[in-house]
């Protein structure tokens, strides 16, 4: 099983930067993934959303108030400082923060530290070499509405980066199919095409709904990657989702139609007894890569199994 630093490793350093990639790595993870949004220019920066409140600390620059507004993240309106209204040399006067910073405090630490980075800084990235990257585009339709083609713009960014003469392999990302068709269009060839899908999105317990869905996904994408409990049975009377059922049988269904599944996201916070027992699980699910927050941890468990 493959261990993925999630937004590399974030459980250490304030994620999307490339500390916290190149410490994933160092880590032992196997892939590191980032999220993608659009700037103003046309440049495409690692954020997890377009809204930049809670990773950066746009709200201590006071040239920038005038940029608080209403707009849209993750399909919902709310107030905030949005990417899409900044250039990039706007954008390299912030920097980044923990997100979670009450119960990461070792990453808080680090808050102010570090630029928010870009596409091109990351294939350039002397660490990537011989990695693989996952690379999720956020709410791409909705910057397709205002004139930021992600896919288009993406091709065009790993073209002249030269990364792939590198050895460095690309696994392209989207909760948005048609997006994920639009990133398999354009950069062909390029790397794996990989569907995310929440469990609002495929109920386990609706047996032949979900084999049609598998089936047509099987002839668009290389692989899907699923909330844990799509792959667990529930626990009766479980308090938390990070009470483990044993695995049931997506992951075989998955794998039967040659494609390969990945499961999100292991992170120690959400352990209710042992450190070990709580990775153990996602070790031993049969998915083919787990998303981790502190890759390192992980890193242990899988490499005692093997």
């Amino acid at each position: 099983m493959l261990v993925f630093g999630h937004r590399g490793a974030c459980g250490y350093r304030p994620e999307n930067t490339l500390e916290s990639f190149e410490l994933a790595f160092q880590q032992g993870a196997d892939a590191i993934e980032c999220d993608i949004v659009p700037t103003a220019d046309g440049q495409l920066v690692l954020r997890h959303e377009n809204d930049l409140a809670d990773t950066t600390d746009v709200a201590d620059h006071v040239e920038f108030r005038s940029k608080f507004r209403a707009g849209i993240t993750h399909g919902a309106r709310g107030e905030s400082w949005f990417a899409e209204d900044f250039t990039l040399a706007e954008l390299k006067r912030l920097r980044a923060k923990e997100r979670l910073a009450d119960i990461r405090p070792g990453s808080a630490k680090f808050d102010g530290q570090f630029e928010i980075p870009t596409v091109d800084e990351l294939l350039a990235a002397p660490f990537a070499e011989g990695k693989t990257l996952i690379l999720e585009v956020k709410h791409g339709t909705y910057f397709k509405s205002i004139g930021h083609d992600i896919a288009v713009i993406l091709a065009g960014k790993i073209r002249e980066s030269g990364v792939l003469s590198r050895n460095v392999k690309l696994i392209f990302e989207s909760f948005n199919l048609a997006v994920l068709m639009d990133l398999k269009r354009e950069c062909a060839g390029m790397g794996e095409f990989v569907f995310l899908i929440d469990r609002d999105h495929l109920n386990s317990r609706h047996h032949a709904e979900v084999e049609k869905r598998l089936d047509d996904l099987a002839l668009n994408v290389d692989g899907i990657s699923v909330e844990h409990d799509l792959i667990f049975r529930q626990v009766d009377r479980a308090v938390s989702s990070a009470q483990f059922g044993e695995p049931n049988s997506l992951v075989r269904r998955v794998h039967k139609r040659g494609l390969k599944i990945f499961t999100w996201t292991a992170r120690v916070e959400d352990a209710e007894f042992s450190v070990e027992e709580y990775y153990h699980h996602w070790a031993e699910s049969g998915v083919d890569g787990v998303f981790a927050d502190q890759p390192d941890l992980l890193r242990n468990v899988v490499d005692a199994l093997a």
